[in-house]
């Protein structure tokens, strides 16, 4: 039973960092690539609000996994 509670738990850990990264990482690549590329430079200023609009959600649940992850999974617990 305890050994399936840490597997468990270390998969859980693993899956909530996972998600931070790939988010984080994706998240930025696809903005980056909307506002160098798909964007005109005279429309810049306009497209901010509504990127800012999709990145700050994406942030926060990065930020919102990895202090679920600090709080509730350490590693000396597991």
């Amino acid at each position: 039973m305890y050994i399936e509670k840490t597997l468990y738990k270390k998969a859980i850990r693993f899956g909530l960092l996972f998600y931070s990264i790939f988010a984080g990482v994706s998240g930025t690549i696809t903005f980056a690539a909307f506002l160098l590329w798909v964007v005109p430079k005279e429309e810049i200023q306009d497209a901010l609000l509504p990127i800012a609009t999709l990145a700050i959600p994406l942030y926060v649940t990065c930020i919102i996994s990895l202090l679920i992850r600090a709080k509730f999974f350490r590693k000396e617990d597991i």
